[in-house]
């Protein structure tokens, strides 16, 4: 036994240091990407409609008494709001994508998948169009707040039903399946409203469908941000068992891991992020698709790191197509959604071809 040992311990010595030097490439590896969403951060804060130059956007960040009141209504009022929901969007949109991925083991799972995003845009539709919201009998939301609760509750209505119809048998394909189906019914339904809408509603409806960052609020980024500072650590809590979940799949019981309660459960946080970015800047589409997939490319399916790595990779995203859509029509602001779908798609089709297991199935 003691000569087996002895021929081990350079096998093992080997193997760890090959472990810490891959710890140590991936964490340098995410200081990179943050030092990265720092910088398009500051570009997106200093971009935009009204003169601030960057020595202008430090100095009302650090020191906010000592510049005019023009400078200060610019930064606080109309910059950081979007640049935060544009951080926030990155990070909860990212997360929902990475984990609906995980759980279903489908690598083209997002926040459609589910359903989550067209709900939330019938229940904008309704808000918009004939101000029904499942919200007015709730204290707390005001006139601005109608349309946003109302497609966050549409939302998570969604995946309660789904995972109410799946109980006891939760099903990857089923719930695939429902989802899918589920998102053609609030199709159709947001189809049929805006039939139905006046130009003005029809008009406030595809602009909000679209994404956009122009109607963001205080009070609205607390929404998001208190829900990612709660669904953040939980998933990274998580972490071993969404890496035994990705890679085992059922089999991951053996480890102890209760699958159905933990996949449950991510759903649920997952439908959570993304109905609270829908429900306030609208649709904006394949950020959870191509910053896990970035994210995997880089680091692997190591949740430990693959999650701190998708979030890096959603918050440059999201920040630099909306420093893009300051900047592609002088004067004018695109709606974020569109630059988002026209930078994802053709990237996220490059994603496929090159991957393998894409490919393959």
């Amino acid at each position: 036994m003691s000569d087996l040992a002895a021929a081990a311990a350079p096998v093992d010595a080997g193997y760890q240091q090959r472990y810490a030097r891959a710890v140590w490439q991936r964490s340098l590896l995410l200081i990179g990407l943050l030092l990265v969403a720092l910088l398009a951060f500051v570009a997106d804060l200093v971009v935009g409609s009204g003169t601030l130059s960057f020595a202008d956007a430090l100095q009302g960040l650090f020191m906010p008494d000592q510049v005019d009141d023009s400078t200060r209504v610019i930064l606080w009022e109309l910059r950081m709001p979007m640049t935060l929901m544009a951080v926030l969007a990155g990070t909860c949109l990212a997360l929902a994508g990475l984990i609906m991925q995980t759980v279903l083991d489908n690598p083209l799972a997002e926040p459609f998948t589910l359903g989550i995003s067209s709900a939330a845009g019938f229940g904008a539709a309704l808000a918009l169009t004939f101000n029904l919201s499942l919200a007015q009998w709730l204290p707390g939301f005001g006139a601005e707040m109608v349309v946003t609760a109302n497609a966050f509750l549409f939302s998570l209505l969604t995946v309660g039903v789904i995972l109410l119809l799946t109980r006891g048998q939760i099903g990857l394909q089923a719930i695939t399946l429902l989802g899918i189906a589920v998102h053609f019914v609030f199709s159709s339904l947001l189809g049929l409203v805006q039939y139905v809408s006046s130009v003005d509603q029809l008009q406030s409806i595809v602009f909000w469908l679209m994404g956009s960052l122009l109607h963001v609020t205080w009070s609205k980024v607390a929404l998001c941000a208190a829900i990612a500072l709660v669904a953040v650590p939980l998933v990274l809590m998580q972490a071993w068992s969404l890496t035994a979940l990705r890679s085992f799949g059922e089999q991951a019981v053996v480890f102890g891991i209760r699958v159905k309660r933990v996949r449950t459960s991510m759903l649920v946080l997952a439908a959570l992020l993304a109905g609270a970015v829908t429900s306030v800047v609208g649709i904006i589409g394949f950020v959870g698709l191509v910053a896990p997939h970035v994210a995997r490319l880089l680091v692997g399916e190591d949740q430990r790191f693959t999650i701190g790595v998708t979030l890096a990779c959603g918050v440059i995203f999201v920040t630099l197509a909306s420093l893009a859509s300051k900047l592609i029509v002088p004067g004018a602001v695109l709606p974020i959604g569109m630059v988002t779908s026209l930078i994802g798609l053709p990237f996220f089709i490059i994603l496929i071809l090159r991957d393998r297991r894409l490919t393959s199935r």
